[in-house]
């Protein structure tokens, strides 16, 4: 009896402890959302939406047709597709025939793109124009934004030598084709670009180093300014680098992990799903989920899931490169996020 008294009288203190610390920890966002927002959901209860209507869209680089695909996760319907050779001549389109990145941009009212096999564009959602496109000689694996329009590309490196670079675009609203970058910088295996709009800097890495540029257009003459702090890379391999939504974070995908740079830290940790050869990961507000492509045939998968395996979107016939989340991004870019009238 004396012996269960104290035993209560212990569970009696930890317990309420325990919730304490638990409360706590409750109270910290996790660095990764585990919720699962496809669940049973099927075509036969969710019909497919307009695109405006979508809740949870899904922007998709595929190249089995050399595409950017937006898919509604709920009904698994397709809301909008973009292919370069519906736009472009059989020359042209062969630029685009491996898309490997594409991002929401000017309040999701544009997708800026590029393709490993050369090609860059800034397309308009509403009627599928190309407001600003251009082939680089390199690889392009990434592009970004920049305050005034025009456009920061990161070019991986290439068989012939004319990657491992950042490369300066200048974007003409007259003239959508623009034949070569404005000027080009050294950047060795050259995989992401992302612009942090509250700091007023760009944020990318090379094979060692994550660097900030501060940028400037002065009459004209643009440049990217290399910061003197730059940052170790935990690993090798740097590919996927894109803002934790909500956070002053990035993630950063490897070789072999993934990890979470904490910008006021200055801090890389590890990820909670760390798995080798992740394409691409991105979250969303609460409840959103977290997706990742995970490639499950050489560089590229055939169905996009969140971190707990449940399935975004599938089909069988995709090359599925990149997946993000089709909402507004706000560690990049501000909430009146215009289209800008560039020449």
């Amino acid at each position: 009896m004396k012996n269960n008294l104290r035993l209560y009288l212990k569970l009696g203190v930890f317990l309420p402890l325990m919730a304490l610390v638990l409360s706590c920890s409750a109270d910290k966002n996790p660095l990764l959302d585990f919720s699962d927002p496809f669940g049973d959901s099927g075509e036969e209860n969710h019909p497919v939406p307009a695109l405006k209507d979508s809740q949870r869209p899904i922007l998709i680089s595929e190249q089995s047709e050399g595409q950017v695909v937006i898919i509604d996760s709920l009904s698994k319907g397709i809301l909008w597709t973009w292919k370069a050779s519906e736009h472009l001549s059989a020359t042209q389109a062969a630029w685009f025939r491996e898309i490997d990145e594409a991002k929401a941009v000017y309040q999701k009212q544009y997708v800026l793109l590029t393709a490993s096999s050369g090609g860059v564009a800034l397309i308009r959602i509403s009627d599928k124009k190309i407001m600003f496109y251009t082939r680089d000689v390199g690889s392009p694996h990434s592009a970004e934004l920049l305050p005034d329009g025009n456009i920061v590309m990161a070019s991986s490196t290439s068989s012939n030598g004319l990657g491992d670079a950042l490369k300066l675009y200048k974007v003409d609203s007259l003239k959508a084709y623009v034949e070569q970058e404005y000027k080009r910088y050294n950047h060795t295996f050259a995989h992401n670009v992302v612009w942090d709009h509250k700091k007023n800097i760009l944020w990318s890495t090379d094979d060692q180093y994550l660097y900030t540029f501060t940028y400037e257009n002065k009459d004209g003459d643009l440049n990217l300014i290399k910061g003197a702090t730059f940052y170790p890379l935990p690993d090798k391999d740097p590919h996927d680098m894109f803002p934790v939504y909500g956070k002053e974070e990035l993630y950063l995908t490897t070789g072999s992990k993934i990890y979470i740079f904490d910008i006021a830290k200055e801090k890389f940790t590890e990820h909670p799903y760390s798995k080798r050869n992740i394409k691409s990961i991105s979250d969303g507000p609460a409840g959103f989920g977290t997706l990742i492509i995970e490639p499950t045939t050489s560089y590229w998968t055939n169905r996009v899931t969140n971190s707990r395996g449940s399935s975004a979107f599938f089909k069988d016939s995709y090359k599925m490169y990149k997946a993000r989340w089709f909402i507004d991004n706000p560690f990049s870019y501000p909430s009146d996020h215009l289209y800008r009238q560039t020449k």
